[in-house]
């Protein structure tokens, strides 16, 4: 799954919502290794993960991409059978 995928997929994008959709994977990438690197013990600045997830807030907000999951819900016979749901 990708940002495109999210908005309908990448052939119904324009220029523009493209090059925000790139900006926004290269912004993921580089917050994703700082928070690795947190999670490694290793220093990092944090001024610049503040500002890379704050900007990658702001992509989101303007590509119109929801951060929330897919999340099946539940049906009552799941519910009274005890059974979880199927990813």
């Amino acid at each position: 799954m990708s940002f495109a995928d999210d908005l309908g997929g990448a052939d119904g994008l324009t220029e523009p919502q493209r090059a925000l959709v790139r900006q926004l994977a290269a912004v993921t990438v580089e917050s994703e290794k700082l928070q690795s690197a947190i999670v490694r013990g290793e220093a990092v600045d944090h001024e610049t993960l503040v500002r890379l997830t704050n900007l990658h807030a702001r992509l989101l907000k303007q590509l119109g991409v929801k951060p929330t999951g897919k999340q099946r819900r539940r049906s009552q016979a799941d519910i009274f059978s005890g059974r979880g749901v199927a990813a």
